[in-house]
């Protein structure tokens, strides 16, 4: 498995201009909806479960306006990451944190995933929003194109 987020994001689980959600529910629903349709998961109502269930254990409000939101399913067909970018951003709680979000990564993980490749993947995005010109790339970007563009240079900067 790669522990990079530039092999498991595609063009068709990017969305740049999402505006704002009334709802984390109608956040949730729109980016498992991107996993659906690009494949990456079989069942949009089983993916959703793990996710809630996730929330249960534990926060994935980031703080600075961003969130990481993930499940391990067995609706996972492939290892994926949707990612939207709010303009107007929207309430996020999470686990009794709350907070504005623009930008939502979410990762889908498969089931026979070990906890560990699961938290490096997680520990990879982590470590790239630490990084302020990280975070205004990716808000500055156009399309997927320079989304892409910008995690490739700063997993490449990770690597050094």
């Amino acid at each position: 498995m790669s522990f990079l987020i530039s092999d498991v994001i595609l063009p068709e689980t990017v969305d740049l201009d999402y505006g704002s959600f009334k709802s984390k529910n109608d956040l949730f629903r729109h980016m498992v909806s991107l996993l659906y349709k690009a494949g990456k998961i079989n069942s949009e109502e089983k993916f959703l479960e793990s996710l809630y269930e996730r929330e249960s254990i534990g926060s994935t409000y980031m703080g600075n306006c961003i969130a990481i939101p993930h499940g391990k399913s067995e609706a996972v067909v492939s290892s994926g990451i949707a990612f939207c970018r709010c303009a107007e951003g929207g309430l996020y709680e999470s686990c009794n944190e709350t907070g504005v979000v623009n930008l939502i990564f979410m990762f889908a993980i498969p089931p026979q995933t070990s906890g560990e490749n699961y938290l490096k993947l997680l520990s990879t995005l982590a470590r790239l929003l630490m990084h302020e010109d990280f975070i205004q790339k990716i808000y500055g970007a156009k399309d997927y194109m320079e989304v892409i563009k910008a995690i490739q240079t700063a997993e490449s900067v990770l690597e050094e």
